[in-house]
């Protein structure tokens, strides 16, 4: 008799502090999955979350209970410690699966991968219209260990993925100091050790997007993004995206970005005279079909502009070279920073006159808006803004 073949399982793990309003949604999206176990990670809910979840899912859900004091990366760790099958996946608990997700997922990790995703249907959260599908860029795809992601997160999403267990355990888990980024943090660390991904092209996964969601508060982002990506060499860095076949110089821009999420300007500085030396063709566009499909001489004149903004002392060239960005390419971020360089230089109408010039440019600009009502303006942009569709352009 010829013996049945049973396919890998893969747990689906929701984090949830009092989703009421959306956990029953969520749970009903995954148990068409077949064969998934589904674990419910109780965060320490004050509201009918888990009751209602139980409603919905009856014996094929457990829960488990985040240990005090809580927080997001404590639950996620608890829910990676309680998985019990060779794959698992995260769905948040004001998002949802679309049917035949897991199927996709799993024959990608049973095939070799070590993570997985797809690309994601972003949704407005309290309308919940459609606005917009998130796709996983060309210039990651083509790196099976994506190291292209110490440059900037470039996926869709960084929790909505699937994993082998021993993998993310291996890496150490989720790190209970780094909450917000606690997901790309790991994500980091996994690459970092050479793990390889599957990057697939449909969508199996809607996010609702709201203002008030974790992701909002950006100040905290870039302090745990600074954190986490602290714990990584940039020669080791360098040797990531080298042997994934980049560039000498697209490697070196890597860096730069990699030094300014760092808040290391000094360094951002040093790998720029690699990426773009002062012979270079200020005319080039290096990856046109990257993150940054911009003319060398502009993202020279910004990127120097900016780093000399950031290290402090160095106004007046930083001007300089701003006013070069903006003649070669007038653009928000331009004319932001180069507002923050005139201000600094007592030169408050000027500045003034930048910060709403950067607001027509792209209406609703953050740093341009507030740096227009600041008495002392310090909302620098530190790198060029985003070309291509981000769950951040939802509002």
């Amino acid at each position: 008799m010829r013996s049945r073949v049973v396919a890998p399982k893969c747990t689906i793990l929701i984090v949830a502090r009092d989703a009421a309003a959306t956990i029953e949604r969520a749970v009903r999206s995954v148990l068409v999955e077949p064969g998934c176990p589904l674990v419910l990670v109780d965060d320490h809910c004050t509201d009918d979350t888990v009751v209602l979840a139980r409603a919905v899912a009856g014996g094929r859900l457990r829960v488990v209970k985040a240990p005090e004091p809580g927080g997001v990366p404590v639950a996620r760790q608890a829910g990676l410690d309680s998985v019990e099958t060779e794959f698992a996946a995260w769905l948040d608990a004001d998002d949802e699966w679309i049917p035949g997700r897991a199927a996709r997922l799993v024959a990608a990790l049973a095939s070799g991968a070590d993570v997985a995703t797809e690309a994601i249907d972003l949704h407005d959260g309290v309308s919940g219209a459609f606005l917009r599908r998130l796709e996983i860029p060309e210039f990651v795809r083509r790196e099976a260990t994506p190291a292209r992601l110490f440059e900037r997160n470039h996926l869709p999403g960084d929790t909505q993925v699937a994993f082998r267990t021993a993998v993310f355990r291996a890496a150490g888990g989720y790190d209970l100091e780094v909450y917000g980024v606690e997901s790309f943090d790991l994500l980091l660390r996994v690459v970092a050790r050479g793990a390889r991904f599957h990057f697939g092209r449909e969508a199996g996964y809607r996010m609702f997007a709201y203002p008030q969601s974790v992701s909002r508060n950006l100040v905290r982002q870039r302090a745990a993004l600074a954190m986490a990506l602290r714990k990584h060499d940039y020669e080791r860095i360098r040797v990531l995206c080298s042997a994934a076949g980049e560039p000498a110089r697209v490697v070196a821009w890597v860096l730069v970005s990699m030094a300014l999420f760092r808040g290391e300007p000094v360094e951002a500085l040093r790998f720029l005279d690699e990426a773009s030396p002062a012979a270079a063709d200020p005319a080039e566009i290096l990856e046109r079909d990257g993150p940054w499909p911009f003319r060398e001489g502009w993202r020279r004149a910004f990127q120097r502009g900016t780093c000399l903004l950031l290290v402090g002392g160095r106004d007046a060239e930083a001007e300089e070279e701003l006013r070069c960005a903006e003649a070669k390419e007038p653009t928000p971020e331009g004319a932001n920073n180069l507002g923050v360089a005139l201000a600094r230089l007592d030169r408050a109408v000027e500045a003034r006159d930048r910060f709403a010039q950067a607001e027509v440019r792209f209406p609703g600009y953050l740093d341009a808006r507030l740096n227009g009502t600041a008495a002392v303006p310090e909302y620098i942009t530190t790198h060029p803004l985003r070309r291509i569709a981000s769950r951040s352009e939802y509002a």
